[in-house]
């Protein structure tokens, strides 16, 4: 049951994954971690649990709808279509015990002990990692990526994942350089981010809508993606653009390979972010801000 894989799903007729425009409400900001869970994750429309076992529970549902059925393959319960699930629901998955886990608009990723990364959910524009586009309803572990992971993280979609050497792997949905690897071109398999070498060395990653931040093990920032989520603080955002300034320019503006964030004097030690607006928690609890928050607003350096 774990292979089950249905035929890909049709895109939006806006011509972007769901939960990736600008104005998208989707949050992959780390949730307060429930009594009982040693790990968990969160989009805008379902949960994911680790329970201390390494069992797996999940709830929710998502904001695509067809026939009075939502969408709920990235649940991994075995239904593409369904009706929401309320309560928090154990995976029966054999092999899966779970350390981790990364939620994105269609699509889950889970780390397992060994250090392997599992996928479900849908597979337009290659998000799962399986080679394809095929909707996956079951966690199915994704073969090319044969490198111990350490740290997970899930875009709208787009995947992410922190091997223990430090080397970070990209693939899904690229159109705004999200992937980090130089163009806009979506990847249906891990690829590597050669911009991420050594002595750069990755230790957590953590996705926006449409853009993606790397920690280093020296506690510098790297980002890449959206224009808007890549500005910084009081910064021209896509809010602010010219009506005359057409797709072509802001596309323009889009960074897409790792780049620095200028964080000094914070030294970070914990990444989040949200639609297109990203934070760092540097020692102490101080946080440092950037890109558009909601309502707008872009974020400032400041305490908590």
């Amino acid at each position: 049951m774990a292979s089950l894989s249905i035929a890909p799903l049709k895109p939006p007729p806006e011509g972007e994954p769901l939960g990736c425009s600008p104005s998208s409400t989707m949050d992959t900001l780390r949730p307060p971690k429930p009594a009982g869970a040693t790990a968990c994750a969160a989009s805008a429309h379902h949960a994911i649990r680790i329970a201390p076992d390494g069992g797996v529970l999940v709830s929710g549902c998502s904001a695509l709808h067809e026939e009075g059925e939502v969408f709920v393959a990235h649940l991994g319960l075995g239904e593409v279509w369904g009706a929401p699930v309320a309560s928090p629901t154990p995976l029966n998955v054999p092999g899966l015990r779970a350390t981790a886990a990364a939620a994105g608009s269609l699509h889950s990723l889970l780390l397992d002990r060994d250090g392997a990364v599992w996928s479900c959910g849908a597979g337009w524009e290659g998000p799962l990692g399986h080679g394809d586009e095929a909707t996956v309803p079951v966690p199915r572990r994704i073969s090319s990526l044969a490198v111990a992971v350490q740290s997970i993280a899930a875009g709208a979609a787009h995947s992410l994942a922190v091997c223990s050497g430090g080397q970070v792997h990209a693939w899904g949905w690229g159109r705004h350089g999200q992937l980090g690897h130089g163009g806009r071109s979506s990847v249906l398999s891990p690829r590597r981010v050669e911009a991420v070498s050594p002595p750069t060395r990755a230790i957590q990653a953590a996705a926006g809508c449409a853009h993606s931040l790397l920690l280093c093990s020296d506690g510098s920032v790297l980002q890449c993606g959206r224009a808007a989520a890549c500005a910084a603080a009081g910064a021209k955002q896509d809010d602010d653009d010219d009506e005359d300034e057409g797709e072509d320019e802001r596309l323009a503006r889009d960074v897409l390979r790792p780049r620095r964030v200028d964080v000094a004097p914070l030294r970070v030690v914990r990444l989040s972010a949200s639609g297109d607006g990203s934070s760092a928690e540097g020692e102490g609890g101080r946080c440092f801000r950037w890109g558009v928050w909601r309502e707008g607003e872009a974020g400032a350096r400041g305490g908590r």
